[in-house]
């Protein structure tokens, strides 16, 4: 058989786990009509499609060029990491507007399920280097909700992003640097002065990875 009918053999075997094309297409992020296509033999999907479903029920990228998965192969999707929107760059540091950049990452499954709505932005600046290094991916979890010294990524007159530790006052929040630079200072929005600017919370910091490059 060709690689392309090896492929379509080893697809069964994943759409039979699913119960569907439908369901295995939503799995993969593709549409139903394109697995149709994959299992009539009019095309294939390329290589960085099948190594996403080789990563996803971990069988080895080989065994599906090959022809050698099968429904016994396949007990159960890989459930340990999943994708999430990835924004782009935000503040740490003075406060710049936030581009959103199209994307997605990977995260621990454990963080999605306990954060289903949580996105990743990517952290410029040294305001929050002690946790959140120049260059790291702070997992968001949209939330209104403060609690108090937890760190937050802020949006500042609505459309200006950054990343503090927030404190909550009677009227009025200060966002509180956690800095290896001491020149970095607090500052603090005092809601009854009306020429403070607007400061909304976007959501809670809850997770990071790290640069590629840090040194611990």
């Amino acid at each position: 058989m060709s690689v392309r009918d090896n492929i379509r053999e080893s697809l069964y075997a994943f759409i039979k786990l699913e119960g569907s094309k439908v369901a295995f297409a939503d799995k993969v992020g593709v549409t139903k009509s394109a697995v149709t296509n994959w299992t009539n033999g009019n095309n294939a999907p390329d290589i960085e499609t099948i190594a996403k479903i080789s990563n996803m029920y971990d069988v080895p990228l080989s065994d599906i060029l090959e022809g050698r998965v099968t429904s016994d192969d396949v007990k159960e999707p890989c459930t340990r990491w999943v994708r999430v929107p990835m924004y782009g760059s935000i503040a740490a540091g003075k406060p710049i507007e936030m581009a959103v950049v199209d994307g997605e990452m990977s995260i621990p499954i454990e963080m999605h399920k306990k954060y289903p709505r949580s996105f990743l932005l990517r952290v410029e600046g040294e305001s929050m280097n002690k946790r959140l290094p120049n260059g790291s991916l702070a997992l968001i979890n949209p939330t209104k909700d403060v609690i108090d010294g937890h760190a937050y990524a802020v949006a500042v007159n609505g459309y200006n992003a950054t990343i503090k530790r927030v404190k909550k006052y009677e009227n009025g929040l200060e966002l509180v640097p956690d800095s290896t630079d001491p020149t970095i200072k607090p500052k603090v929005y005092d809601f009854g002065d009306a020429s403070t600017e607007t400061v909304t919370v976007i959501g809670e910091v809850v997770w990071c990875v790290y640069p590629f490059d840090y040194e611990v």
